[in-house]
């Protein structure tokens, strides 16, 4: 660990393109000193000419607008009220709610969903928000990551955005997030892709593309900017190899020496040995295969894929 990871040699074709779209647009005019630009704009020129939009333009922010009300209970300072927070959140007691939708932070592992509390909860903007030491984005990433509340209502489960350092990150005038380390690609309109990629600025020191959506950062493995728990970082490798992600299909599978992940989602019993995915005849490279168990994302087919089957041996005729 420790060198230099990040050149468009070791980035995929669409982070490499898109690095560069970014380093041309005003989120990176105060990055990469190092390489100079030998014919730079005059101070009027660059004032006067809008910075070139991204390849992945974030998705419009999801502010929710102002109410005044949840039910009987109204918005307001006064005690029992809904004491807004800005930017479309809301304290409740000790809850936080993003309109009237209540919001709970992903659990450790079989733990309930846990409210935010509001002293520690800080909008950013665009949708983000500061907790404490950590950055979320305000909404769910999946149609999983729901619950009900005990009045039946709907409640939001939000998942961290691990890569994020939460002392320098903010978003800019268009909504495109960054960090001191990072710009982060938004894909959250995109469910088949990680929710947010991580761009390095700087250096890139210790980063390193892995492929398919993952990354290895300072020794830990992430898909996308989610940490991949559990995992033995130095053995780790996507199935589908160090193709981009854009070219991954539903194939965004990885192994370490012993386990096998889809995303950042366990597969439980997999085996990495003989764990592979098809290229033919598998679309999107949806289906892989364990010895004859077959695997569709993060689930195991109660009926094994004819691809995971293997060729039948040819029968020997017997000589007359």
């Amino acid at each position: 660990m420790g060198s230099t990871r990040h050149s468009s040699k070791r980035l995929g074709a669409p982070l490499a393109f898109l690095l560069g779209a970014l380093l041309s647009g005003s989120a990176a005019r105060a990055q990469d000193a190092s390489t100079p630009d030998p014919h730079p704009p005059e101070p009027a020129t660059q004032a006067a000419t809008p910075a070139p939009a991204p390849t992945s333009p974030a998705p419009a922010a999801p502010v929710e607008p102002e109410i005044t009300h949840c039910g009987d209970t109204q918005v307001g300072t006064g005690e029992g009220m809904l004491r807004p927070l800005g930017q479309g959140f809301y304290a409740d007691g000790r809850r936080v709610r993003r309109g009237c939708t209540l919001l709970l932070q992903r659990p450790l592992k079989n733990r309930p969903p846990v409210p935010f509390a509001p002293d520690s909860f800080r909008p950013i903007g665009c949708g983000f928000f500061r907790y404490a030491t950590s950055i979320y984005w305000g909404r769910p990433l999946s149609e999983e990551d729901h619950v009900n509340e005990p009045t039946g209502q709907r409640a939001d489960v939000l998942t961290r955005v691990d890569l994020a350092d939460a002392e320098t990150f903010e978003v800019d005038a268009d909504c495109r997030p960054r960090d001191a380390r990072f710009f982060y690609l938004n894909h959250t309109e995109r469910p088949e892709l990680p929710a947010f990629a991580g761009v390095p600025r700087g250096d890139g020191q210790g980063y390193e593309e892995l492929g398919c959506g993952f990354v290895r950062y300072e020794g830990r493995i992430f898909f996308g900017a989610r940490l991949v728990e559990g995992v033995h970082a130095a053995s780790f490798t996507p199935v589908l190899g160090r193709l981009p992600y854009m070219e991954c299909g539903a194939g965004m599978y990885g192994k370490d020496k012993s386990k096998v992940w889809w995303q950042h989602v366990l597969l439980r019993g997999a085996k990495a040995k003989t764990f592979r995915v098809p290229k033919d005849e598998n679309p999107e490279f949806r289906i892989a295969c364990n010895g004859r168990r077959s695997f569709q994302l993060d689930a195991v087919d109660k009926k094994p894929n004819p691809l995971c089957r293997g060729a039948k041996k040819p029968v020997k005729k017997r000589g007359k």
